[in-house]
């Protein structure tokens, strides 16, 4: 999120009580009466009647206190007409576009707590081409809205693309348009079509804009709404002083409502109709007749494919039918942002794929879908996805890593069965449920840290981890199949919560009690290897030598040092395995970032690296790390558990400062020094996890308001 910081217009809102529009106004007004007059008159006269984009703070400020209650008395006036049904809904998303200084989602805000309507805003989208507005936008929505998740886009209309609408079929979105429509600096069409291509569910429109008295502008709010087929609206005009009678504002007022239906479910199976049916694009890809479902892929020499925008469904057996000829050329697969459902055996025996990235729209993964595929070693997977099938990375050899999802609730029978190469797994806490088999013959794994949500592991579901060292149970209520782990011959501890050991000895074959520890701590995994760094700091010359990829990270020309990312939109990342370092502040302020998978390959991480990405659940510290800069975590608000690798000796000034979900971290025996403010405001810090027989030493190197937070575990 692009947001306002450190400035004195900040500090002045952050202590602002019950801030209203009105309050937020009154410190424009202040500045402006302590101009002269000429000085004010000046800058009226460079705002160009309000059309031109704002770059300077100036600007900004004498646009809200001359437009600013124009603007609020149309927002208001507008709200009034929304329907009821509307107001009622306990949730909505907002979508703002071209929200300048987001008056319309404050004049919102306002509206509900004046009219007692008690709506919670999940999401809050702000759309503004001026970077400087922008960021002062998402300043009054964090202060307006406290709970809301905000995503900050910095585009003009016509750059926009499906990413940056997003609607729910479930939850009602709200769209602003305040002062836009009238804007000839932009094509209608474009983005009414980009609009309507991304509607879901229930959707209401608020308009609002000048009126002109029959000008071509004013036939653009209608034009819009017939664009998308709105219906229920409320629409009227306002010439001078009919709106307001000692005012000379016009306003035209426009709101309507459009329902997007939840289409019915497609399914992946194909029958012979489907294929005789069928159309076949250009590289001997067979899709239905309407576009929406990937039937069948016929061009086994292909290396790369793009599936087509717009299809919904990629269905069984797509790329992967073993019995015919499966893909085995295939090496790289883009997936649109429009698939909801991968089917069964989608991508079977695919024995050239070598990575996938599966798009924020997939819901579905079905059984099988990726099994067998050899060169497979990485997966990215959003938090959209609600279920993956059985067995569908089963077989997947060269997987080395994979997070799961928050959105899962199960891991499925034999789902991750015989990736052998699979050193690193995060299971979050949604899962429920490990079925059998889940990591059968998962021979890499060596740790394992099984949360409390999880109230079953099937039998054999951890069979023959043979480098498996150590697994925690952090349920003391949970249930384990028979020779859940069996085979995993390395095991050393199997950490259980305190006071259940005779619990576990009743679920847990006797050969394992004697490796029963009671504690209450709950731990990640972590990786393994060691490899030598680079420098993370750069130079200007580094970045002007530098390449960029297709996601915006940029990277020095050998590929070895990840130096930044120009993509605040970004959400998921795998790094290449080519990287040494991470540079220093290079996810700096990447707030919509929830996960980022580092490869063993990475010995340095610079100072500030992932300052401020608020969202990052989850990250996995390979032992391969042997520097952390200062602040490299500071203000991960969403990170929850921290393992520091026993590569690391020392841990920098506020490394993880503002942490302020992280609950549990865990300090091996090399460290030798933590610095100042390490965990400085890390409120919800409830166990800092060290070896045996080091707490009087880490106690010289911790604060005393954590020294009671300490518990000792044996190590590795």
């Amino acid at each position: 999120m692009t947001i306002e910081q450190n400035t004195n217009y900040a500090y002045k809102l952050k202590y602002m009580e019950n801030p209203t529009f009105d309050k937020v106004r009154d410190l424009a007004i202040k500045f402006m009466r302590e101009l002269p007059k000429q000085l004010q008159d000046e800058l009226y006269e460079a705002l160009n009647r309000g059309v031109d984009i704002l770059d300077s703070e100036p600007q900004m400020v004498t646009y809200l206190y001359a437009f600013g209650p124009m603007h609020q008395a149309k927002l208001n006036y507008a709200f009034k007409h929304l329907p009821e049904e509307f107001l009622a809904q306990p949730e909505i998303n907002i979508i703002d576009y071209g929200c300048g200084q987001t008056l319309g989602t404050m004049c919102y805000a306002d509206y509900l707590r004046e009219n007692g309507c008690f709506q919670r805003i999940k999401t809050l989208t702000l759309i503004e081409p001026s970077e400087i507005c922008l960021k002062r936008a998402a300043l009054h929505a964090s202060m307006f809205l406290h709970d809301a998740e905000i995503k900050t886009v910095n585009k003009r209309f016509d750059d926009l693309t499906s990413d940056d609408i997003m609607c729910s079929k479930e939850i009602p979105t709200l769209h602003i348009f305040s002062n836009v429509l009238d804007m000839l600096c932009f094509d209608l069409n474009q983005c009414a079509s980009l609009i309507n291509d991304n509607l879901k569910g229930y959707n209401q429109f608020v308009c609002v804009g000048p009126f002109f008295n029959y000008s071509d502008k004013d036939d653009r709010m209608e034009q819009f709404c017939s664009l998308l087929s709105g219906d229920n609206y409320y629409c009227k005009s306002f010439d001078k002083y009919e709106f307001e009678e000692q005012k000379a504002w016009t306003a035209h007022i426009l709101c309507f409502a459009v329902r997007k239906p939840i289409e019915d479910s497609l399914s992946t199976e194909v029958s012979k109709t489907d294929i005789d049916n069928g159309v076949e694009d250009e590289y001997g890809v067979l899709y239905s007749i309407d576009g929406k479902r990937l039937l069948q892929y016929r061009n086994y020499q292909i290396e790369s494919y793009s599936i087509k925008k717009g299809t919904k469904v990629i269905c069984d057996l797509a790329f992967g039918d073993v019995l015919e000829h499966p893909c085995e050329s295939l090496r790289e697969i883009v997936i649109p942002d429009t698939v909801t459902k991968i089917g069964f055996g989608a991508f079977t025996e695919c024995n050239s794929l070598q990575q996938i990235t599966i798009p924020n729209s997939v819901v579905e993964i079905g059984d099988n879908a990726f099994w067998m595929c050899k060169s497979l070693h990485q997966v990215n997977l959003p938090n959209s996805i609600s279920n993956i099938g059985e067995g569908a990375f089963s077989d997947c050899r060269f997987l080395r890593q994979i997070i799961l999802p928050g959105s899962v609730s199960s891991i499925e029978k034999e789902t991750f069965m015989g990736c052998c190469s699979l050193q690193d797994i995060i299971i979050p806490n949604s899962i429920e449920n490990i079925e059998e088999c889940a990591f059968y013959g998962c021979k890499s794994l060596q740790q394992v840290n099984i949360p409390n949500s999880v109230i079953s592991v099937g039998k054999e579901a951890f069979r023959h981890c043979a480098s498996l060292k150590r697994i925690t149970f952090s349920n003391p209520a949970i249930s384990v199949g028979d020779e859940a782990l069996s085979g995993c011959l390395s095991l050393q501890q199997i950490i259980i919560p305190r006071g259940s050991s005779e619990k576990f000895k009743k679920i847990l074959d006797e050969e394992l009690w004697d490796k029963i520890v009671e504690s209450s701590n709950s731990e990640s995994i972590k990786s393994s290897n060691e490899l030598e760094g680079l420098s993370t700091t750069f130079i200007n010359n580094g970045i002007d030598n530098s390449v960029k990829d297709e996601f915006g990270i940029v990277y020095s020309r050998d590929g070895k040092r990840l130096l930044k990312c120009d993509n605040l939109n970004l959400e998921n990342y795998s790094i290449p395995d080519s990287v040494r370092s991470i540079g220093s502040v290079a996810f700096s302020n990447c707030s919509l970032l929830r996960q980022i998978i580092i490869p063993v390959s990475v010995t340095s991480i610079g100072g500030g690296a992932f300052r401020g990405c608020s969202s990052l659940q989850q990250i996995i510290i390979p032992n391969s790390i042997t520097h952390i800069g200062g602040g490299a975590f500071t203000g991960c608000k969403s990170l929850q558990q921290i393992i520091i690798p026993d590569s690391i000796t020392n841990i920098e000034v506020g490394v993880f400062g503002s942490c302020t979900s992280l609950q549990q971290i865990t300090i091996p025996n090399s460290v030798k020094s933590i610095g100042f403010w390490a965990f400085a405001g890390c409120k919800s810090l409830q166990r800092v996890i060290v070896p045996v027989g080091s707490t009087e030493r880490f106690k010289k190197m911790l604060d005393e308001e954590l020294w009671d937070k300490i518990v000792e575990c044996e190590t590795l």
